[in-house]
């Protein structure tokens, strides 16, 4: 289906909900949303279903993403994106002899959800409705993709910049990529081609309808703040997601450290809920919740933790402040993040926080997702 300005407003807004704080902000978002906007015929671009058949099983697609801290932006943002697949495509036609005709969100994200269809706006390739996370992750071993090898990719800066990179491993490439992206060169901020791969590989490997999901939170959020008529079918789909709210209360204090094209953050929020204090510690996307009354972790990753102003604003890492006023809602991981494997690589990941306890990622309570934000806002 081909979509303008409104449902790409939505999707910002429902990927800041649904990506655990992180997945870029989405002032540098809005900036890409422009872009397309200025640059697609008639100012739509096609998101493509995973159930459309118009393309065959050998057509070749990729992944792209920004990649760096979360508040970091390039001045053209869009020009490092383009470059990136403009490389990776010339590097394909070499190499393998056919074209890449579709994209893909590497995660679910303000910033990153609109990545491919700053491609999509300039070539008139569709961006395919799926991404590798259903939420934001800090590395690219944790996106579903990393089942595929991941190279050739390539990444690249807002000023013509690139490097092609060959290495099959996605965790030594990920290593290889972030000393780059933190360089002089980059300043924090890259954009990535990757996963170059026929469709039915990233079909079975991806968390498909993530971008239409984030679309119906977006709208939904959108008809409560204005209140509008809510579509029956859009709170359909967001129901489908469990959600709870975990605490609400004033943010306190924010610690923040930029390390390694990483942010790394405390966020303190008093909760009138629990009458305590609340610890919220990201690495770019929001990965561990403590309640200073429980031992332990309230709730750790792969579970989304996200922040909803008390006007239904939904913020990332990037935008929220001390003194924002705000719910933390914890929203149910995708299935196929709770996979051993997967859920071995996110325990892994918050030894960056010296924890090596077990996982706590079932949410304390449950409810529909679109229940609670109209029960919230």
């Amino acid at each position: 289906m081909e979509i303008g300005s409104e449902k790409l407003h939505h999707i910002i807004e429902g990927a800041a909900l649904l990506g655990s704080g992180g997945g870029g902000n989405k002032a540098a978002a809005l900036a890409l949303l422009k872009y397309i906007v200025e640059t697609a015929p008639s100012a739509k671009v096609q998101l493509m279903s995973t159930l459309d058949h118009s393309f065959d099983s050998s057509a070749m697609g990729c992944v792209i993403a920004d990649i760096g801290a979360n508040a970091a932006q390039e001045e053209k943002q869009f020009d490092a994106i383009s470059k990136a697949f403009d490389e990776l495509s010339l590097q394909i036609k070499r190499t393998v002899g056919i074209p890449l005709t579709f994209v893909v969100p590497i995660e679910t994200g303000p910033e990153n959800c609109m990545v491919p269809f700053v491609v999509a706006a300039r070539y008139g390739v569709p961006v395919l409705d799926m991404d590798g996370a259903g939420r934001a992750v800090p590395v690219l071993s944790l996106a579903t993709f990393s089942e595929i090898p991941p190279s050739p990719a390539a990444i690249a800066n807002d000023q013509g910049d690139f490097i092609l990179l060959q290495i099959d491993h996605v965790a030594k490439l990920d290593s290889m990529l972030r000393p780059i992206t933190g360089s002089a060169l980059f300043g924090n901020s890259g954009s990535l081609a990757l996963w170059p791969s026929k469709i039915d590989q990233l079909l079975k490997c991806g968390i498909k309808n993530s971008i239409s999901r984030a679309m119906a939170c977006g709208e939904l959020i959108d008809s409560i703040k204005k209140g509008l008529q809510i579509d029956p079918a859009c709170l359909s789909i967001v129901n489908e997601t469990k959600a709870c709210l975990l605490a609400q209360g004033r943010v306190q204090s924010i610690q923040n450290k930029e390390e390694g094209a990483f942010d790394y953050s405390q966020l303190i929020i008093s909760d009138t809920l629990s009458d305590s204090t609340i610890s919220v510690l990201a690495q770019n996307e929001s990965l561990m919740l403590y309640n200073a009354n429980l031992q332990g972790p309230m709730l750790t990753a792969p579970a989304g933790i996200t922040y909803l102003k008390y006007d239904g604003t939904s913020l990332t890492n990037a935008e929220v402040k001390e003194g924002d006023e705000v719910f933390v809602l914890a929203i149910e991981a995708p299935e196929a993040l709770k996979q051993p494997k997967r859920l071995l690589q996110f325990k892994e990941q918050l030894l960056e926080f010296a924890y090596f306890g077990q996982l706590n990622y079932q949410l304390p309570a449950e409810e529909r997702l679109g229940d609670l934000l109209i029960r919230l806002i």
